[in-house]
C-alpha cells in the first residue's frame, strides 16, 4: 500500500513540476490559483493519460482550465503558443469557456483537426472547419472502409455544436484529398473523391436532423475549391 501511494505522489509531482515549467516558459507568474490549478490537471493528466500526453493537448488542456476558473488573459497566453489556435484566439476562448464535451474533442481540437473558423457572412459561432489533411493517417488506415470509419467518427462528435442553433450553420471542409485513394494520373472511379465524401457527410447530417430535433442541417462547403 505504501509503495502505491508513493508511485502516485511520484506521477503527482512530475506532473506538477512539467506544468510548473510550461508555465514559467509562457511567463505566467506564480500564484495561489495558479497552483490550485497545477495541482488539478496533474491529478487529471495522472488519471486520463497515465502514459503521457502530446504537448498540444496539455497546452490546450490548460488554456480550458483557465479558462473554467475566468483567468481569459492567461488562457489567452497559452492558446497564442499554438498554431492554428491564435488564429482564431477569441473563438477559442469562447469555446473552451462553453463547451461540456471537450475531454472526447481534446485529440482533434489539438491537432487542429477541428476548429472554429472565420468566413464572410457567416455568423461565427454557427461555422466549423474539419481539417481532414491535419490527419495522420497509417498505411494501414487507408482503405476505403476504414477511410469512412474514421470520417464517420469524427463527424459524430461534431453534431453538438449545432445544438444550439437547431441545425443552422456551416462546416467548412478542408483536405479532402487527403482521403482520396486514387493516385490522379488514374481517371478510374473512386469512393473516396471529394463530392463522393461531402455526399456521405451531408447524409450524416440528415440523418441526424429528426433525431435531434434539428430544423435544418449545417451548410458544407469545400474550402479547397
Amino acid at each position: 500500500m505504501i509503495s502505491v501511494r508513493s508511485e502516485i505522489l511520484a506521477e503527482q509531482e512530475a506532473w506538477t513540476a512539467h506544468l510548473q515549467a510550461l508555465f514559467c516558459s509562457l511567463n505566467i507568474p506564480p500564484n495561489p490559483k495558479l497552483e490550485n490549478l497545477i495541482a488539478a490537471v496533474a491529478l487529471y493528466c495522472r488519471q486520463n493519460h497515465p502514459h503521457g500526453v502530446q504537448r498540444s493537448d496539455l497546452n490546450l488542456l490548460v488554456a480550458r482550465a483557465f479558462c473554467a476558473v475566468n483567468e481569459r488573459d492567461c488562457a489567452a497566453r497559452v492558446l497564442e503558443s499554438l498554431n492554428p489556435h491564435k488564429r482564431h484566439l477569441e473563438r477559442w476562448l469562447e469555446v473552451l469557456c462553453e463547451l461540456h464535451h471537450f475531454p472526447s474533442l481534446l485529440p482533434f481540437f489539438s491537432l487542429g483537426i477541428i476548429r472554429p473558423a472565420d468566413w464572410a457572412g457567416a455568423q461565427l459561432d454557427r461555422m466549423w472547419t474539419l481539417d481532414l489533411g491535419r490527419l495522420a493517417l497509417s498505411e494501414a488506415e487507408q482503405h476505403e472502409m476504414l477511410l469512412y470509419r474514421s470520417l464517420r467518427s469524427i463527424i459524430e462528435h461534431m453534431f453538438v455544436f449545432w445544438d444550439a442553433t437547431a441545425g443552422e450553420g456551416v462546416l467548412g471542409l478542408k483536405g479532402l484529398e487527403t482521403f482520396n485513394l486514387e493516385p490522379k494520373k488514374k481517371q478510374g472511379r473512386t469512393f473516396t473523391s471529394a463530392d463522393d465524401l461531402l455526399s456521405f457527410i451531408g447524409d450524416l447530417f440528415l440523418r441526424q436532423q429528426e433525431a435531434r430535433g434539428w430544423r435544418t442541417v449545417p451548410v458544407l462547403m469545400n474550402l479547397d475549391l
